[in-house]
């Protein structure tokens, strides 16, 4: 009776085991149309595209541009963080540096229990995957921004973040700070202006989740900060800075190289409310709105992290969407979310796409007076390519 019971269990155990694969199976052959190619592991460079030598006009100002630390070590200290600290410290008062969000992995600034008086050592090291990025900003003497990502807010802990940042600050006389953010308050979008840059900082997180009401408030707040922008720093170019991209070619819109991920991949769209990948509502929306309002006439570069590689785009052409031919948002995009080895991820490439490389490393944008240009330097300081974006 027992053995007979048993072997029931098993059967409808398989049968409902058989059941979710035919519907992940499903929800694959409607949902996942990207074709699993080869990622590019060696510098994917667009024929139209080249190298450019380094320009002798004069440096205005340099931002670094690195995402998704989150897994990084104070001690050791981390290849890339180590190297961006090495950078900023050549020329410290041009220079700024923006972490793109999920600095603490996986559930951001962890939380203490209502029996806690302090935290326990697996949380110290959370707090410290923080603070190797905020110590590059001791070593060198320039200013760093962070801005949130998915996984700082996972906890609902970004305030508790951002007031470890201030703290710090205040402790060690660096020049850090979390952006945007206001206690309890929507964020909305902040700027920063140095010489020939104007940096915009954006918490696309809180936009992705954020009610209609709030995230057309947001969208119409960033709309008058770039305005005000444009007419009081009209020779600046617009840098904005956030987590989530508007164009990428990695998991995040759906490029994988491995079946079994993208297999996974399916299971969690079919059996949660995802909103982390581009073809998402929640990102759709955020998309449309950020296209919306970086379509301008000023010079635009949008700036994030989220997919784990180093991605360089051009703005999509709307000729085929309106009567007036242009671009429509930023006129040059960036993804430079592989600060940590753990995190990279494959690439691929669209039309849009000028480079891509699966690598660890960063970009560092550098505004000279004939215009800006980026370079995509690998954590060993290899110089991966350098281009303009004017």
């Amino acid at each position: 009776m027992i053995i007979r019971l048993m072997k029931g269990l098993l059967y409808l155990f398989l049968a409902c085991l058989l059941i979710v694969l035919l519907i992940a199976g499903t929800a694959w052959a409607l949902t996942f149309k990207q074709v699993i190619s080869e990622s590019h592991d060696t510098p994917y460079l667009r024929n139209d595209i080249v190298s450019i030598d380094e320009p002798t006009s004069e440096l205005l100002w340099e931002v670094l541009l690195m995402g998704d630390a989150g897994d990084s070590k104070l001690l050791p200290w981390h290849g890339t963080l180590a190297m961006a600290a090495d950078i900023a410290a050549e020329k410290p008062e041009q220079t700024s540096v923006v972490m793109l969000g999920d600095n603490i992995y996986f559930f951001g600034y962890p939380n203490l229990e209502a029996e806690q008086t302090e935290y326990d050592p697996e949380q110290l090291e959370l707090i410290d995957r923080l603070n190797a990025q905020l110590q590059i900003a001791r070593r060198s003497g320039a200013e760093l921004f962070l801005v949130p990502g998915n996984h700082d807010w996972y906890a609902d802990q970004v305030d508790t973040q951002a007031q470890h940042v201030s703290a710090y600050a205040k402790e060690h006389g660096a020049l850090v700070s979390f952006r945007p953010w206001v206690k309890d308050a929507i964020p909305f979008p902040e700027v920063a202006h140095r010489t020939g840059v104007s940096i915009i900082f954006l918490d696309t997180q809180w936009l992705i989740t954020a009610d209609q009401a709030g995230f057309d408030q947001t969208i119409a707040h960033l709309k008058r900060l770039i305005a005000n922008t444009v007419r009081e720093y009209p020779n600046n170019l617009i840098l904005a800075t956030a987590h989530h991209p508007i164009q990428t070619m990695g998991p995040h819109a759906q490029f994988y190289t491995s079946r079994g991920y993208a297999f996974f991949m399916a299971l969690v769209d079919l059996f949660s409310e995802p909103d982390q990948d581009i073809h998402n509502e929640p990102y759709k929306r955020l998309i449309a709105g950020l296209n919306d309002a970086f379509t301008v006439d000023a010079n635009v570069i949008y700036a994030a992290g989220h997919d784990h590689s180093l991605q360089i785009f051009e703005a999509s052409s709307i000729e085929s969407l309106t009567p007036a031919a242009g671009k429509i948002g930023p006129d040059y995009q960036l993804v430079s979310g592989a600060a940590h080895q753990n995190k990279v991820s494959g690439v691929g490439h669209n039309d849009n796409t000028l480079f891509a490389v699966s690598a660890e490393g960063l970009m560092k944008l550098s505004i000279y007076s004939e215009g800006a240009a980026v370079e995509v330097i690998s954590s060993n300081g290899d110089l991966l390519h350098r281009q303009w974006l004017k």
